[in-house]
């Protein structure tokens, strides 16, 4: 089957793409995928075996890109076209809400199935995201984007999900419910062991290590975990948080040297993929810290069964997936979103129960072993696809 992908930002990277592209290749499938051009890419060529197609945008240009790319969105029809005609599509794959209903047209156009990648609640996604002159128009795009969606959802043959918590909401804008498949963010073991064969990573055995990995936005907390740290370290005097990531760092950087907390914080800035690994495994326990949206109530993120698969005990916010997971699996506790003082009190507290910690990592890694790893979420999708015809 050629299956044709569509993706709203440039690739590589994007680490959900490029798992599920190779487990579609390994199940015999060829990949195809049209995405946005980057700096210094080619605009056609193959990677890890997906033939990949860039598309110039105009979304570099302040506000008047921001709108160009609504055009781009419904222009991308043609584009979808063109290539289903030239590589004899048999179906699409659309990731995430912006492309999603140039997909489902074309999809009928050609007479071919659509699966619609939803990567998270895209409407909430964007209400967080947006900034300056946009604002607004926040309210009548949003309107939108809502009635953007509730289309795709119904014109969509096959509708891919991250977490069970986002069925109820698709449910009740009228979704068939037969039509949702859960397609976690698990690990890929097999990646994560050929990088755990190296060193922990120098300068920091004597320190109680706290560790997040991912982006520094606003919604994801870490000005909860930064004001936890003063209390922490009163009682753990060894601690040190690491944020290996990038994105709102300036903020952060600003609060931290408010409370003076320069000698106890590193921020690393933006990391390969293997280094980020690396700092995990140098961690005594890694954290979600996520502020209670819309968004982060129904989400499922890379690092959580990476920090599971690494043997990392988890100190998560009481988001509604979050919540879920770690009790289920007993990798690790909970706090109440948005509380340092619950944090700092929930970190202290594991921090003096060493063999609790290696508990809660042993479990991690066992509920990867037995059900959040891709090589078990890989036959899922694979198996969307066999049901396709």
């Amino acid at each position: 089957m050629n299956i044709l992908m569509i993706l709203d930002h440039t690739y590589p990277p994007d680490i959900r793409v490029e798992k599920e592209a190779g487990a579609l290749i390994s199940c015999g499938h060829k990949v195809f995928l049209i995405t946005r051009m980057g700096k210094e890419q080619r605009r056609e060529e193959f990677v890890h075996g997906v033939h990949v197609f860039r598309v110039n945008t105009l979304r570099q240009l302040p506000l008047i890109g921001f709108f160009a790319d609504f055009f781009y969105y419904y222009l991308a029809y043609f584009v979808i076209l063109k290539i289903c005609g030239k590589y004899n599509i048999d179906a699409l794959h659309v990731h995430d809400l912006p492309f999603a209903l140039a997909a489902c047209v074309s999809g009928r156009k050609v007479k071919k199935p659509v699966v619609f990648d939803m990567h998270e609640d895209y409407t909430a996604y964007f209400l967080s995201t947006i900034r300056g002159v946009v604002k607004l128009f926040a309210p009548v795009l949003l309107k939108f984007l809502e009635i953007q969606e509730r289309v795709c959802v119904n014109m969509s043959t096959r509708i891919l999900v991250v977490v069970e918590e986002e069925i109820e909401r698709l449910v009740s804008i009228g979704t068939d419910l037969e039509k949702i498949e859960v397609i976690p963010n698990t690990a890929d073991t097999d990646v994560l062991d050929k990088i755990m064969i190296k060193d922990n990573i120098a300068g920091y055995s004597d320190r109680f290590v706290i560790c997040y990995v991912g982006g520094l936005s606003k919604h994801r907390g870490l000005d909860t975990m930064v004001r936890a740290i003063p209390s922490i370290i009163n009682r753990v005097p060894n601690a040190h948080l690491l944020l290996v990531g990038n994105g709102g760092i300036k903020e952060l950087v600003r609060l931290c040297k408010k409370l003076e907390l320069q000698e106890y914080i590193t921020f690393t800035g933006w990391v390969s993929f293997e280094k980020a690994i690396h700092f995990m495994k140098t961690s005594d326990l890694c954290v979600i810290p996520y502020h209670k949206t819309r968004q982060t109530e129904k989400s499922f993120p890379h690092k959580l069964t990476q920090y599971m698969y690494l043997q990392k005990p988890i100190v998560a916010s009481d988001v509604s997936s979050l919540k879920r997971i770690v009790k289920e699996t007993r990798c690790g506790v909970v706090f109440e979103a948005g509380n340092p003082k619950k944090l700092a009190e929930r970190i202290i507290e594991v921090s003096q129960k060493r063999e609790e910690l290696a508990k809660m990592g042993k479990n991690g890694r066992k509920a990867v072993l037995e059900k959040y790893n891709w090589a078990f979420t890989s036959k899922k999708l694979c198996k969307v696809y066999e049901e396709l015809f």
